[in-house]
């Protein structure tokens, strides 16, 4: 997996403003995500499983009022983005699973697609973006090792580890689609 278009990316977030919105556009996600996944939270029963949800939860709160800022302090309104419509399948795809193992088998497709991301826009970064960024990046580690853990231990049957994988798969592909429509948007 990787970034479609690097080295463009990175031409247009070298420019302030642009990085400004693609943190806005993750502050939209992140709130999402939170509420998407808060939603699943009670129907969680394993304990395991809800403490995993609810640090990813409590985590992306957390980079959301980070990028919020930052991208405020950058001169760009964060409530500014709306997702365009292959954005919004992300989310539809996310609220669709029920069983924890597909969700986060999801969540680990889109962490892994925004752990490159993040490796991207800390490479074009400010220093004091560069700080963000480097705290969000750890806490992201950590989100896609403790996933990566729960599916190893309670995917259980081949065919469920198979369906894992392909949920995986399928989240890094959604991400990737929809850069060339971001780029546009950060340029615009």
């Amino acid at each position: 997996m990787a970034v479609r278009n690097p080295e463009i990316l990175k031409e247009v977030l070298g420019n302030p403003r642009c990085l400004a919105r693609a943190f806005s556009r993750h502050v939209y996600g992140m709130v999402t995500w939170v509420d998407v996944f808060g939603g699943k939270l009670k129907s969680i029963k394993d304990l395991d499983a809800k403490l995993i949800a609810a640090r990813v939860i409590a985590d992306n709160a957390k980079h959301a009022k980070l990028f919020s800022d930052r991208a405020r302090e950058l001169g760009e309104n964060p409530q500014g983005y709306r997702p365009t419509q292959i954005g919004e399948r992300i989310y539809e795809f996310l609220e669709s699973y029920e069983d924890t193992i597909d969700c986060f088998a999801y969540a680990l497709g889109s962490l892994n697609h925004f752990m490159l991301l993040l490796n991207l826009y800390y490479d074009v970064a400010d220093a004091k973006s560069k700080r963000i960024i480097e705290e969000i990046r750890k806490d992201v580690e950590e989100h896609i090792e403790l996933l990566n853990g729960y599916i190893k231990i309670h995917a259980g049957t081949p065919e469920r580890i198979k369906r894992a994988e392909e949920l995986r798969l399928l989240a890094e592909s959604i991400y990737t689609e929809r850069e060339d429509e971001e780029i546009k948007w950060y340029a615009s």
